[in-house]
């Protein structure tokens, strides 16, 4: 799964104590940065302005006609150490609470649950109060909002100017080294973290650690064949650059909001990461903002509406466009002016799709004008991308990552290959011709749609794509192949970036017939339970042999960046 550049600039809440924050329900994908709480507005009162003299109201956008997960949250203490946040909304669901949004600090013992409306905060504060929950005993309170840390800081005096940066250097923070000296850098980095993976299987062991099936190391670093604005996909904010007091600008946000720098800087000199194609159809829908009537998305007053602006492109030049509205200032009459004044404007636009996102209630995507797809080519195949399909960010990199996956696996015509996580199914239907069969394993019932249609536009017939939880599917998947001597089977995994849950990795071990896995990262460092875990002794949690370290390899994804892809090969 890729990293993206930027987020647009939303409120961060943040997680007590301040040290712990980990948004487990964010996804990987930048678009779900702009993702809302499913809700409708609350009954507040107090509009605040943006833009107005004095000193700026810290709480001023929980004032608003508009709902922010702010308001209505409740801190939930003594939750146990190993529940994520989906983990938290299924026990409330179980005492018949829905949450608008769960946020919960990973191993700690709290979580933040935001509700719809003060009736429900007030019936989750009786109902929850001194349950049991593995053993322990939830206590829960009232938790109040966090002061918006721009007005938080001007009220101090404050100003976080080291935070303040140029975009440049935001979004390629590696810019001034070599590549070679890129490199090296990532390979430090990568070797520092595997360091770490053998002291934290080491203590699970505890004694008996068979030292020479786990020296984790990397073998070595490929090189994007891409070096420069080889981004497929950015998402842009829009807002304004305080720094020159321009009113609306579109492009990545200089600082940290949760510093209180919100200042928006063009894209232009960001040539290593983002296309001249998509810096110029920044510049064109600048042009469009400057016709409207509707004002940009405010931050600080969390009030407007035009919000971000994501882009996609194609080897091909295809060009998708999506801006993300706020429609809670819309009313349908303005929404459907919103859509056509989009079509018009871009009505003389070659091979270009429209989309529209609205955000601030459920999230919907409406289709403009144009294709309500575009086709991408890799590694000879086709693939439909939509607006919100998941895609290596880095079309010539990903292919180099594919290949050496093939490397990783040593594929031949007696493998069944498992893809888990397969998302629309890119790694199977590439790997298909190299194996017997591919079976591809997605929870995202829209995804294995997608998947399904890259199949049989390719006239790949030895996939089949299952929807569901890996750790129901895998077993039923592995318990109806054939048993016989010379059968392999082989389980690639490329989850979100921070894991695969406990129990798949549970699920992988206990089923035997899976001899080897083969694990894809992002993110090295948020995935070491999951390779401990594959690793540790038998145990009634983890049954079956433990699986042992074989190699791994990185591929520069990302140029320029800090970021990386790591592949892991491990045999029973």
């Amino acid at each position: 799964m890729s990293a993206e550049i930027e987020e647009p600039a939303l409120k961060k809440q943040k997680l007590d104590p301040e040290t712990c924050v980990q948004n487990q329900e964010t996804e990987c994908d930048i678009s779900a940065s702009v993702k809302e709480n499913h809700s409708e507005p609350t009954a507040q009162v107090n509009t605040v302005e943006s833009g107005t003299n004095g000193p700026l109201d810290p709480l001023a956008y929980t004032k608003t006609q508009h709902f922010t997960s702010e308001i209505y949250k409740i801190c939930i203490e003594n939750v146990p150490k190993y529940v994520n946040a989906p983990d938290v909304r299924k026990f409330l669901k179980k005492h018949d609470l829905e949450a608008v949004k769960v946020k919960r600090a990973f191993k700690t013992s709290f979580a933040y649950v935001t509700f719809r409306d003060e009736e429900t905060r007030q019936k989750a504060l009786k109902t929850l109060e001194n349950v049991q929950w593995k053993k322990n005993s939830l206590k829960v309170h009232i938790a109040e909002p966090d002061k918006n840390p721009f007005a938080r800081n001007e009220a101090r005096g404050e100003k976080k100017l080291q935070d303040y940066r140029s975009v440049r250097e935001k979004t390629a923070p590696l810019y001034q080294m070599t590549m070679s000296e890129q490199l090296e850098f990532k390979l430090s980095e990568i070797q520092g973290v595997l360091n770490n993976y053998k002291k934290s299987l080491k203590r699970s062991w505890q004694s008996g650690f068979p030292e020479e099936h786990y020296n984790f190391s990397i073998s070595e670093i490929k090189q994007s064949p891409v070096l420069m604005g080889y981004r497929n996909k950015c998402e842009f904010t829009i807002g304004k650059n305080t720094d020159t007091n321009e009113e609306t600008c579109i492009g990545f946000v200089k600082g940290s909001f949760s510093l209180g720098n919100i200042s928006i800087e063009s894209p232009d000199e960001c040539t290593e990461t983002c296309s001249q194609v998509m810096i110029e159809e920044v510049k064109k829908f600048k042009h469009f903002l400057a016709t409207s009537t509707l004002p940009v998305y405010d931050n600080i007053a969390n009030t407007g509406v035009w919000k971000a602006l994501q882009i996609r492109t194609t080897e091909q030049q295809d060009i998708m466009i999506t801006p993300v509205v706020d429609k809670r200032s819309l009313d349908p009459e303005k929404l459907e002016e919103v859509k056509s004044s989009l079509k018009d404007f871009y009505s003389d636009k070659q091979k270009c799709s429209m989309f529209l996102k609205l955000v601030g209630g459920k999230e919907e995507v409406a289709h403009i004008d144009g294709p309500e797809f575009m086709l991408e080519k890799l590694c000879g195949y086709d693939f439909q991308i939509t607006s919100g399909s998941f895609f290596q960010v880095n079309t010539a990199g990903a292919e180099v990552l594919y290949q050496t996956i093939r490397e990783t696996a040593r594929l031949d015509d007696k493998t069944i290959l498992l893809d888990v996580c397969c998302g629309t199914g890119t790694i199977g239907i590439i790997l298909s011709k190299y194996v017997k069969c591919v079976h591809g394993i997605e929870i995202v019932e829209s995804a294995v749609d997608d998947a399904k249609k890259n199949a049989e536009r390719n006239k790949i017939e030895n996939v089949t794509f299952h929807a569901g939880n890996a750790k129901s599917v895998v077993p039923r998947v592995v318990n109806n192949i054939p048993k016989s001597p010379d059968t392999r089977i082989v389980a690639i995994v490329d989850p979100p970036r921070n894991g695969l849950h406990a129990d798949v990795i549970a699920c992988l071990r206990k089923n035997e017939m899976i001899a080897e896995v083969v694990y894809v990262s992002c993110d090295i460092k948020q995935i070491s339970d999951n390779i401990v875990n594959l690793c540790c002794p038998t145990s009634n949690r983890y049954l079956g042999d433990p699986f042992r370290f074989v190699s791994s390899v990185a591929v520069d994804l990302f140029p320029h960046t800090k970021r990386f892809e790591v592949i892991f090969h491990f045999q029973r």
